[in-house]
């Protein structure tokens, strides 16, 4: 008598292996470019808003209280990403990955081309702000989707031992949109006059990024949807109904929690050296502007692509745990030696103090999409991951970044506050990486 095959663990269902290298190859380039293409867009609209929104929107207010008025309007954007993340992840649990991923691309391009024909303050008065908002809103719902989506067309396609790496890729591709952005801004900053660059150059790279858009768009209409969404729908049809937001916070509740506190580290550094630093440098570092922060963007995106694939085999080895412990440590420990240099207003020491900032969030990266992704059913996996994501994001997007630059301003530009963001988020990361590794996974609901 043979055997009788094990059956898959409790709470997973059992998925259609993907077949082919080819296959495999189209999934990791759709969750890649899809990713790059929306994190581009969004997060140029942080950059632009640090460098000129203030007096083409806010041009009523003192500069420096102007600009944070127009990182603030970025804030919008993080704060309903959790909206987006059970609106789209209420979609993608029930109707599939693929659609869900289409819907949120297909909103960000609309709202990246407005805000590239947006008029200023100047054309259009009070109007011109709040549509601004609107448009930022857009854009935060859009995004408070998309990272769930990038992330399970990848895991939920890819063979069992690959998880952990193709769960990395659409952070690979997130690292690169940072770059592409940061990058776009410098050349078009060597291009063209600030004074042209104020008046409409600013405006080149929003409508760039809608052609990208558009190559997403199509890309994602051809890829498949994800066979354990389809093997968990063919096995009860039911059981995708059941679920939503209250199903997911019953069964998810503990690793929603431990997911917000692991990106804590990664979310404090992209925010405070992407949209911080380019407020702050020009205002408060003598000798560097924002076209080092920019430069030195670059720089940190080349060095963290690397690090985030060298995380997922790490992670494979040691334990997905262990490394977000390590970006938890490595936060704490170089918050205030590299706010040291950024402020000593040298480039290749504020370069210096970027790049190595930064690996703690290629080292997040690597980790996070598959250490996510097995907390939760996959009949909850969208809505759960989007949740924490999004919420995450707030907390250490706009919650914590932005309070510290308004204190950094009113000790006359100190790094101090912008020191101890770092800290409490390298705290936060150690603190769930700690707790993560003792939850139950796939998501069962225990009683307390």
């Amino acid at each position: 008598m043979s055997a009788k095959r094990p059956g898959p663990a409790p709470g997973r269902v059992a998925a259609e292996p993907v077949r082919g290298r080819a296959s495999l190859r189209t999934i990791a380039a759709a969750s890649l470019i899809g990713n790059l293409i929306e994190i581009y867009d969004f997060i140029l609209y942080s950059f632009v808003a640090a460098l000129v929104f203030g007096p083409l929107f806010f041009p009523g207010a003192e500069p420096w209280l102007g600009t944070l008025y127009a990182i603030s309007s970025q804030a919008v954007a993080f704060v309903v990403r959790p909206v987006g993340a059970v609106l789209f992840g209420r979609i993608g649990d029930r109707f599939g990955r693929r659609t869900g991923l289409i819907l949120t691309l297909g909103m960000m391009g609309l709202a990246t081309v407005l805000l590239g024909l947006l008029p200023p303050y100047s054309a259009i008065g009070a109007a011109a702000p709040v549509l601004l908002v609107v448009l930022r809103i857009m854009q935060g719902l859009a995004y408070g989707g998309e990272w769930g989506g990038a992330i399970l067309i990848a895991v939920e396609h890819a063979p069992a031992h690959r998880k952990t790496l193709y769960g990395a890729i659409p952070q690979v591709g997130a690292t690169l949109g940072i770059g592409l952005a940061a990058g776009s801004l410098w050349l078009l900053g060597t291009v063209v006059s600030p004074a042209t660059f104020r008046l409409w150059g600013w405006r080149i790279p929003f409508l760039v990024g809608a052609v990208l858009i558009a190559v997403g768009v199509v890309i994602r209409t051809r890829i498949e949807e994800t066979p354990e969404f389809r093997a968990a729908r063919a096995r009860s049809h039911s059981t995708v109904r059941r679920a939503g937001l209250s199903a997911t916070l019953c069964e998810g509740g503990r690793p929603i929690l431990a997911m917000i506190l692991n990106w804590q580290a990664a979310a404090v550094a992209v925010l405070t050296f992407a949209t911080g630093l380019l407020a702050f440098v020009p205002r408060h570092v003598p000798g560097l502007d924002a076209a080092d922060v920019q430069i030195g963007m670059l720089i940190a995106t080349v060095v963290v692509a690397p690090v985030t694939v060298g995380a997922a085999w790490l992670g494979g080895r040691l334990g997905r745990e262990r490394v977000l412990l390590i970006a938890g440590v490595f936060t704490i420990v170089w918050a205030f030696p590299g706010y040291w240099l950024i402020g000593s207003g040298h480039p290749a020491l504020l370069w210096l103090a970027m790049t190595v900032g930064l690996v703690n969030y290629g080292l997040t990266n690597g980790v996070i999409g598959a250490t996510m992704s097995e907390h939760f059913p996959v009949r909850l996996r969208y809505t759960g991951l989007s949740i924490a994501f999004a919420v995450a994001s707030v907390l250490g997007g706009a919650v914590l970044p932005i309070p510290a630059l308004a204190w950094s301003e009113r000790l006359g530009g100190s790094t101090l506050p912008l020191a101890l963001v770092f800290l409490v988020g390298g705290l936060c990361t150690v603190g769930g990486a700690l707790w993560t590794k003792r939850l139950p996974k796939f998501g069962e609901c225990t009683p307390s």
